[in-house]
């Protein structure tokens, strides 16, 4: 079992994990100073896959997306879906594997044979291929914090090298740009159904749900964070000619005279977060595996698993540009080509399975959180509110935000000043939206405790 903090964590870390390394420099190449919008769209994807993780995982109990899948569909088309989905994993974990060995010769071990760089990670899938996704969501618990902590300190480390006319006038691009960057967003939030083959390991639905939601959503804002930060330090020209652009960023990080390579101690905890991101999904996969093969014995094909990654991961990109393109631009194709179809499919059985026999659908909800005894509601803020209106708030607050955008983008060509307006409500609303995402999982969590 894995609680409601460690899936937040994990969903967290699989948002930011794949967008510190590539994508940055084409959102600036597209978007240029209105980039940082980009991520909007993502938000509300990730709300609608933790929606449907949340409903199935009430309507099937104790079963995860590739059990789910054969169970409602029937064991032939059943397989034929979890294929689908391994594939997609399948290429999830290629791409980060192949990412980091490259990122790593080209800025760090430039004569360190790739070869060896694709190893070692595959290495670390073998070893935690032997154990269970409650030892990788333990070791997310050490290291992810300290990811969010140092990106959110950035703004503070760079205070001297920003300069905010690099992004004004604000919302002045074109929309069909702005649109165009979104949708490049949505293939590395995509890599989130990947939490669908640990949702047995969770027996409350709502918990699912407020998990996936703040967690991806928290993993969204440091991505808005750090795209903004990028512009407003290095400007709307220069990044979208950078490999990676976030790690230029670092580099500008300058801490008096004696401490200049801030951005060593920063890649030490970096790399790891991208490394728990990548076993997550490595499990992920097998368990779709063993699915197929009707068992969740899983370690017993991690070593044959790990090996093919090796060997594919190796033989399919030809040089880092490849490897960029395919990750910015083929896996947004992938993502929409079959995820919105399953989980329509799968929702709408759920949804007939439910209407025949009412009384499973409470089995893993565990009905409402109890009401909180008012004398109690001025201790704690997330207790003020219930967890639907905190649920909803988020809602309503992404909306906003989403209306924001829309507005700026139509009418700050004609008055500057609404442009503003609008970026700052923007990220008001960014940011409140996480916090109600997290009182979300404070009320869940204190109803539990109270019961």
């Amino acid at each position: 079992m894995i609680n409601q903090r460690q899936l937040s964590w994990l969903a967290s870390s699989v948002i930011t994990s794949g967008g510190i390394l590539s994508l940055q420099n084409v959102l600036i190449r597209i978007s240029q100073m209105d980039a940082w919008y980009s991520y909007l769209p993502s938000a509300f994807y990730v709300f609608g896959v933790a929606s449907f993780f949340g409903y199935i995982t009430r309507v099937y109990p104790q079963k995860n997306i590739f059990e789910i899948s054969k169970e409602v569909l029937g064991s032939a088309c059943g397989t034929i879906v979890n294929l689908i989905m391994l594939f997609h994993f399948w290429q999830i974990v290629m791409r980060d594997t192949s990412s980091v060995a490259r990122f790593s010769t080209t800025l760090l071990l430039h004569n360190t044979p790739l070869e060896i760089l694709i190893l070692l990670p595959c290495l670390l899938l073998i070893y935690f291929g032997k154990s269970s996704v409650e030892v990788i969501a333990r070791v997310n618990d050490l290291f992810y914090p300290l990811f969010v902590i140092t990106v959110l300190i950035m703004p503070l480390l760079l205070s001297n090298e920003i300069h905010l006319q690099l992004v004004t006038p604000a919302m002045t691009m074109p929309l069909q740009h702005v649109t165009a960057s979104s949708l490049l967003t949505i293939g590395n939030a995509g890599d989130i159904f990947i939490l669908g083959g640990f949702l047995h390991m969770m027996s409350n639905a709502d918990q699912v749900r407020s998990s996936i939601r703040h967690g991806s959503l928290l993993g969204i804002f440091l991505l808005t964070l750090s795209v903004f930060l990028i512009l407003a330090v290095l400007g709307p020209k220069m990044p979208g000619n950078f490999l990676y652009p976030l790690y230029n960023l670092v580099q500008t990080i300058h801490i008096t005279d004696f401490l200049d390579r801030v951005d060593l101690i920063i890649l030490m905890i970096w790399f790891p977060t991208v490394a728990c991101k990548v076993i997550a999904i490595y499990m992920a996969l097998l368990l779709g595996i063993s699915s197929i093969l009707n068992k969740r014995n899983y370690p017993t094909i991690n070593k044959p698993v790990a090996l093919f990654m090796v060997i594919t991961t190796h033989m399919s990109f030809k040089n880092t540009t490849e490897l960029l393109t395919f990750s910015n631009f083929s896996m947004p194709v992938i993502v929409l080509a079959y995820q919105p179809l399953v989980m329509v499919i799968l929702t709408l059985v759920a949804m007939r399975q439910k209407k025949k026999h009412p009384s499973t659908s409470n089995l893993a909800s565990g009905g409402q959180p109890p009401a909180v005894n008012p004398s109690q509601k001025i201790g704690r803020l997330s207790e003020r509110f219930s967890y639907k209106q905190w649920l909803w708030g988020g809602n309503v607050l992404i909306s906003l935000a989403a209306l924001c955008l829309f507005v700026g983008l139509l009418f700050s060509k004609y008055q500057a000043g609404i442009g503003t307006v609008c970026a700052l409500l923007f990220s008001a609303c960014l940011l409140l939206s996480a916090l109600t995402t997290y009182m979300e999982v404070s009320q869940l969590k204190q109803a539990e405790a109270s019961k």
